[in-house]
């Protein structure tokens, strides 16, 4: 780095110069860009309207410059909503013999079908999403930001400001987040010259980088053919390139900088998108290129019956790969046959290979060349996977470089080691650090790492460069597909992969009535055994041997818990975390939660796995009695083994609490537990863990599983019957129900949100607490979110996956969205009608100065606009009166601010006065509330949700 750019690895952002204030921006993008040969070929901007965006409460200016477009504004939705009011209008260049069209008149090309799509998720291994955040400030450029490219970003900065490059100030927050180079040119352009700083957040379709493949016709049994006719499409940018803001700015002469894959046996992928491409950055471009390329490479080879490493030798034309190749494969036995099948263990090996040019400003070219050979286990009947031995070479114009950091060996094995179990991906408790076997067992052994360099560098020192991970997914992809026959195309991998193409995979007729009649046993056993008004007791254990558990596991239960909200439930109010007691209200009494810390006479310290295990799939106690179903047994049922063993591993080391909780007293007949065994057999048919659909995508699977077993979402958010189960049918699937006194909204297609949920906001909601569009998380749902906060990113992006497929918002509507919250902002401002209502002064007194769009400054924490609030728009006005009345007073994340309760300030007269004129003011639309005065009167005797 040069003596401008600061390591500011994992710190919070710095302090602002004194009297700056932190503004927001958000980009609009051409609708067509093409960027070749260092000339920018998309669409011009002709002329801008600003006036709508500038209406918008909270916008403070628009920023123009070349084809940049942007919005500054108090909050980052005040932003989205003024970019999208912004009338701009562009031309699309179109061929000379053709006159000029407006850029909406214009229609794309398409191709046919590709033959292959390969998917590489560019963020998975990022905790956030890239954000920077610029200051010009005395003459001086600051700018925080995350980037691979410093060097490049810092000649930009110098072009754009016409500063030396003493006075720019590039600061690296690296944490666990995407690359930041667009952002940090687009904060940096938006805050040049200007008094305050600027932060810009990336959007999250800039995630998914898709290779398409298209074969052409090919002689048979000719590789070369093969390849010569294979054409690839990609529906990002290029990565070498210099920044999008650069680019749009009409800057000239920047150099392209960034890793670039060279292949010598198929040529490089050409952009090609409907309007507007993906920027990704250069390091997930190649690695999501690499991925493709030489998984297709291997999979040609198997369709030619070709020897993977021989046809790459004869391809490969660099002296320096044909020889890592042959040193990688002679160390990991590549020609040595593969043990026997043993059951339904297989075993595969997998070769993949890398070779990059790095265009560094100011430099020499780089290039590297990487090789992984893997060897995988893989169970047929689980659809699970292990890694059993890598072997990684590595080469570089670098090494034996003085300025490069050397590291050690072991230090270099390890980080590869870990590298390679993070593409599976394949567990709510890997964190990112490999996944876990059965807690059970004792998992603390090193997966056997071998390193490898060319004859002439052995003795140097070695230096980790990303570069050395290139080929990691295709190889392992590679093996899965040797071992097993399923072709992966989507990374980093999930074991839900292996467990689809299982599924799916046609197999022998005898095999499938096998399994069929074996399922129908299964069933009819666990009819008859669910019926059973009692059941035997599971014998204690005098000492439960926690030292089996592996931290792994420990931790992976631990997320578990969370994703399940154990806590929440089993912890009474200023009570010990799990010792349980909280009272339950249902509509058949009180239901006090049980103590689940390992104590033998009050917790579950005396339970073996296995009534542990009887209890959440069941709902049996250990004694044998029934489980109310308040306990949500029938949606952890579904919990997979490994995340039900990692669960028991991580409670039974917890910290013991010796806690008597109330006894449960329910009015007869209810208090019959026995009865509960025919409820069980009415509603409970399933205690199985959840089987993944094969004609969904693994990213979906994943979703569903989360939701629909440890999340147990459809306890709150499906409606009940008379006997307190969940309504049957997909219609009434996440329809909507009520929980604790409070409406769980519907999440399917009866949702009555003004703006439709998209994936993005509900992850976005998810993972905050706050969707600009539908309000903050508040009552039983704060809790919610708080424990999904520490969550892999990838499972609560697969949660909002999932729930957004139940009720999916086509593209192009998804386009007006901000434009429609906007609208519906105005009518709540414009609307003379409300003004004469009696609640104007109360809202006026109580809730404008956090609330009312006609304007004002933000005093603190999220504003959430009450025209887009779904609880306002809901048919139920329970939430709003709970929330009138009860206030927020701990919400989901502290930057959202916390929210007063007007119960003691208000009467039920002034309550229904508010409620009135809220509910006709910002959803005009929507008849009035009827029954208020009851609800309140009851809602004003409850505690309220913490």
């Amino acid at each position: 780095m040069s003596h401008s750019v600061q390591d500011r690895s994992r710190a919070q952002w710095p302090d602002l110069p004194e009297g700056t204030r932190l503004l927001h921006g958000a980009v609009v993008r051409p609708p067509y860009w093409l960027y070749e040969n260092g000339q920018y070929l998309g669409a011009e901007l002709q002329s801008v309207d600003q006036q709508a965006a500038l209406q918008v409460p909270g916008v403070v200016a628009c920023v123009h410059m070349g084809n940049f477009l942007g919005v500054l504004a108090v909050q980052a939705e005040q932003a989205q909503q003024g970019a999208a009011l912004l009338d701009a209008r562009w031309a699309t260049p179109v061929a000379a013999n053709q006159a000029a069209l407006p850029a909406d008149e214009t229609v794309a090309t398409t191709l046919s079908a590709p033959d292959q799509r390969y998917e590489w998720q560019s963020a998975a291994e990022h905790q956030e999403t890239a954000w920077a955040r610029a200051c010009y400030h005395d003459k001086q450029l600051y700018v925080w930001a995350h980037t691979q490219r410093p060097a490049a970003l810092l000649i930009e900065l110098q072009a754009l400001s016409g500063l030396p490059s003493e006075q720019i100030h590039l600061q690296d927050i690296a944490g666990n987040q995407a690359d930041a180079y667009d952002c940090a040119m687009d904060a940096a352009v938006m805050a040049f010259g200007r008094p305050q700083a600027v932060q810009v957040r990336a959007s999250h379709s800039e995630v998914t980088i898709g290779l398409s493949v298209y074969k052409g016709s090919t002689e048979r049994n000719d590789l070369n053919a093969y390849l010569r006719a294979t054409r690839w499409q990609l529906n990002t940018l290029s990565g070498a390139r210099p920044s999008l803001a650069a680019i749009l700015c009409g800057q000239q002469d920047l150099p392209s900088s960034g890793p670039t894959v060279k292949s010598d046996y198929f040529s490089a992928p050409t952009p090609n998108y409907d309007g507007a491409a993906a920027s990704s950055d250069p390091d997930s471009l190649a690695q999501a290129t690499v991925f493709a390329q030489e998984s297709q490479f291997d999979q040609d080879c198997h369709n030619l019956g070709l020897d993977p490493l021989e046809a790459r030798l004869e391809h490969v034309s660099s002296p320096q790969g044909r020889e890592l190749l042959q040193r990688v494969a002679e160390q990991s036995d590549w020609s040595e046959p593969l043990p026997t099948h043993q059951g339904p263990l297989r075993k595969g090996r997998g070769l993949a290979y890398s070779h990059i040019v790095e265009n560094v400003p100011g430099q020499a070219a780089r290039e590297q060349w990487s090789a992984w050979a893997v060897d995988v286990s893989v169970d047929i009947r689980q659809g699970t996977l292990s890694i059993d031995k890598l072997t990684i070479g590595h080469d570089s114009t670098e090494l034996g470089n003085p300025e490069q950091a050397p590291e050690s060996a072991p230090a270099l094995a390890d980080r590869l080691g870990r590298w390679a179990q993070q593409l599976l991906n394949n567990g709510v408790g890997k964190g990112g650090e490999g996944s876990s076997d059965s807690p059970v067992q004792e998992t603390g052994d090193k997966l056997a790492v071998q390193l490898v360099k060319r004859e002439s560098a052995v003795g140097q020192p070695l230096a980790w460069n990303q570069g050395v991970e290139l080929p990691a997914a295709a190889a392992i992809a590679n093996a899965i597909f040797n071992a097993s026959g399923i072709r992966l195309t989507s990374a980093p991998f999930s074991e839900q992969s292996l467990a689809l193409g299982y599924q799916s995979d046609k197999t022998a007729s005898n095999k499938k009535r096998k399994a069929w009649w074996g399922a129908l046993a299964a069933v009819a056993t666990g009819t008859v055994l669910s019926a059973l008004p009692w059941r035997p007791a599971i014998a204690p254990v005098g000492q439960v041997d926690t030292s089996i558990f592996s931290e792994l596991a420990i931790e992976r239960g631990r997320l578990v818990a969370i994703a399940g909200d154990c806590m929440v439930c089993h912890t009474a109010e200023g009570g010990t975390p799990n010792a349980g007691g909280l009272g339950l209200d249902t509509p058949f009494g009180t239901i006090y939660t049980t103590n689940i810390t390992p104590d033998k006479e009050t917790g579950i310290g005396s339970w073996s796995y296995k009534a542990f295990e009887r209890a959440m799939r069941e709902g049996i106690h250990q004694d044998g009695r029934h489980l109310y179903p308040a306990f949500p047994y029938t949606a952890f049922a579904k919990i997979s083994d490994e995340d039900m063993q990692s669960l028991y591993a991580y409670l039974m080391t917890q910290e013991p609490v010796k806690s008597e909780v109330p006894e449960t007293k329910l009015p007869f007949p209810m208090n019959m537990r026995p009865l509960v065994a025919g409820w069980n057999l009415l509603f409970h048919r399933d205690p199985n863990a959840y089987v993944p659909d094969p004609t969904q995508t693994v990213q979906w699977n994943r979703g569903a599983y989360l939701v629909n077993s440890s999340g147990h979402c459809a306890a709150c958010h499906s409606p009940r019957n008379m006997l307190g189960a969940e309504k049957g049918g997909k219609a009434n699937f996440l329809a909507g129900g009520f929980a604790d006194n409070w409406e769980a909204p519907a999440l399917n297609s009866l949702s009555k949100a003004p703006i439709p949920w998209t994936e993005q906001e509900l992850y976005q909601y998810l993972r905050t607490g706050y969707s600009p569009r539908h309000g903050v998380a508040a009552g039983p749902m704060g809790p919610v979110v708080a424990g999904l906060a520490e969550l892999p990113e990838s499972d609560v992006r697969a949660m909002a996956h999932y729930l957004s497929s139940l009720n999916p918002v086509e593209s192009k509507q998804e386009q007006t969205h901000a434009a429609q919250a906007a609208r519906l902002e105005q009518d709540s401002r414009s609307n003379k009608d409300v003004m004469v209502m009696p609640g104007e002064n109360l809202f006026n007194g109580a809730c404008a100065v956090c609330h009312d769009p006609r304007g004002g400054p933000v005093l603190f924490g999220a504003r959430p606009s009450l025209a887009l609030n779904s609880n306002l728009h809901s048919e139920h006005p329970d939430n709003t009166i709970q929330v009138l009345m009860h206030g927020i007073t701990r919400p989901a994340q502290p930057t959202l601010g916390s929210m007063p309760g007007f119960k003691n300030s208000m009467n039920d007269e002034q309550m229904e006065d508010l409620l009135n004129y809220m509910r006709a003011r910002f959803a005009p639309d929507k008849p009035a509330w009827t029954g208020l005065k009851d609800k309140i009167a009851t809602i004003r005797e409850q505690k309220g949700h913490l």
